[in-house]
């Protein structure tokens, strides 16, 4: 018997918390929030794209600047063998090897930087259609919530009447 009457009372307990939860917790002040929150991380990858395209760029700069750098000593070396000198073209042949390997180190880096920042771009496209399709929502969400509350009181009103005012 003390077994039961506890569990009723936990029971009770537990709705009443459950009540006050419901209660404080006002579906549409939550999408709101949840929206905020969503525009808040497209925010956050929207810069993080910039950075990501801005190193990308830079990059890009610097690689072209290496094959530059490379056409230009290979012009001076060929200059330098028509003319007769071949030291200077074996020096000038030197330096272009010197930028063909910076080139080279470059590239992963660039071709890492050009994907990442590919990717960087698409989430950032993701997270964007999801931040639209939650406003799209957010309307009907809060509707629906409104017509529950609306069908609840209608709900509590007509079993407050009891059988008695329809009989």
């Amino acid at each position: 018997m003390a077994k039961g009457a506890l569990t009723r009372i936990s029971d009770i307990l537990k709705s009443n918390i459950n009540e006050m939860l419901d209660r404080a917790e006002e579906p549409d002040k939550m999408i709101r929030q949840m929206i905020r929150d969503m525009e808040e991380a497209v925010g956050k990858a929207t810069a993080s794209v910039g950075t990501a395209v801005a190193n990308n760029k830079r990059l890009e700069r610097q690689c072209n600047d290496k094959q530059s750098q490379i056409d230009d000593w290979q012009r001076k070396a060929e200059r330098a063998v028509e003319s007769g000198d071949d030291e200077l073209a074996r020096r000038a042949l030197e330096r272009k090897s010197m930028f063909n390997k910076a080139s080279a180190d470059l590239a992963p880096a660039l071709a890492e930087s050009k994907q990442t920042a590919e990717q960087l771009r698409e989430q950032l496209r993701e997270l964007k259609t999801k931040l639209e399709e939650a406003r799209t929502r957010q309307g009907a969400l809060v509707a629906r919530h409104q017509a529950a509350v609306a069908r609840k009181r209608l709900a509590q009103s007509i079993s407050g009447l009891g059988e008695d005012a329809f009989s």
